[in-house]
């Protein structure tokens, strides 16, 4: 257990308490279930551990994930997708996802975001809340196993959303992926309207005086060209997805195309939501372009046409 001695002083990202992450043996079962190499390979290499950060004042709830064998590796920062209860990250999903990914020889932080999990303050669906994402960066330069000079980040759905929005702001990340992020909220709510009136009416500051703002400000399909150049970027979605339509990102790729963006995308044919169908090929994907571009530092891809 490790506490910061006095908060009056403490800086946003400054790590208030970390705690191993006990993983129940329940857990473990339902893991040995779905995947058994998965389950025995996270047991002899990965540590957990559940940590409380500060991000603009705040008591913020999340979780690392890293390599048990001493050294300094690359980080990856793992964005949620739901909101409040709803897609938090549980038991299962910080083994399957991020332990996955620490066993990839990364160290993974995720938050559960504000005002979630015990957490202080309430999210913004991607307003403020965008800063539990950087202010979780500091947690990372306390690692003494986290190479901070090779960070990498990620999101699903709501996820991908947060993610297109830090690289908005930022070209700190060698490397980005997201799986069937939202990137048009005007389309989101038309087919869905139940994410209007419980999600963006609910959490959206002010939403209803500037509701086109605040759909815009969450919809990277009005800024894709101001996403950072130097980030190459996976997209990936399931064809048969319900709850972010393949049209979204099918509209942002054509303008990360015109923009030159450094870009793969894969349209999965029958996929739903979780890439459920494709879930292996998805990871392998994950996988291969992180090692490619963040563990590996490839330089990035000719986007101007060229070649015989």
């Amino acid at each position: 257990l490790f506490v910061v001695p006095s908060l009056s002083v403490a800086q946003d990202g400054t790590v208030v308490e970390k705690t191993t992450y006990t993983v129940y043996d329940s857990v473990w079962l339902r893991l040995q279930a779905m995947d058994a190499g998965l389950a025995t390979k996270l047991k002899d290499s990965v540590d957990f551990f559940r940590i409380t950060y500060l991000s603009d004042g705040l008591k913020v709830k999340g979780f690392i994930a890293e390599p048990k064998a001493k050294g300094i590796y690359p980080c990856i920062i793992s964005n949620r997708g739901g909101n409040r209860d709803f897609g938090m990250w549980n038991p299962l999903g910080i083994l399957y996802f991020l332990g996955r990914m620490a066993s990839w020889n990364y160290v993974v932080v995720a938050s559960q975001y504000r005002g979630n999990d015990g957490g202080e303050g309430m999210e913004e669906f991607g307003g403020a809340d965008v800063n539990d994402i950087f202010n979780i960066i500091p947690v990372l330069d306390q690692n003494p196993k986290a190479d901070t000079s090779r960070i990498g980040i990620e999101g699903t759905s709501r996820g991908g959303m947060m993610t297109y929005l830090c690289l908005k702001r930022s070209c700190r990340f060698k490397a980005a992926v997201v799986t069937a992020g939202m990137a048009n909220a005007f389309l989101n709510t038309a087919a869905r309207p139940e994410m209007e009136s419980g999600v963006f009416g609910e959490l959206v500051p002010d939403y209803a005086k500037n509701k086109e703002q605040g759909l815009k400000d969450r919809s990277v399909v009005f800024w894709a060209d101001q996403l950072c150049k130097t980030t190459p970027l996976l997209i990936m979605h399931g064809s048969a997805d319900w709850r972010v339509l393949p049209e979204e990102s099918l509209e942002l790729v054509g303008q990360l195309y015109a923009a030159k963006h450094p870009l793969r995308f894969i349209l999965f044919e029958g996929a739903d939501h979780g890439i459920r169908e494709w879930r292996d090929e998805r990871f392998v994907q994950t996988k291969r372009h992180f090692d490619y571009y963040l563990r590996d530092g490839n330089p990035l891809p000719m986007m101007e046409k060229h070649g015989k």
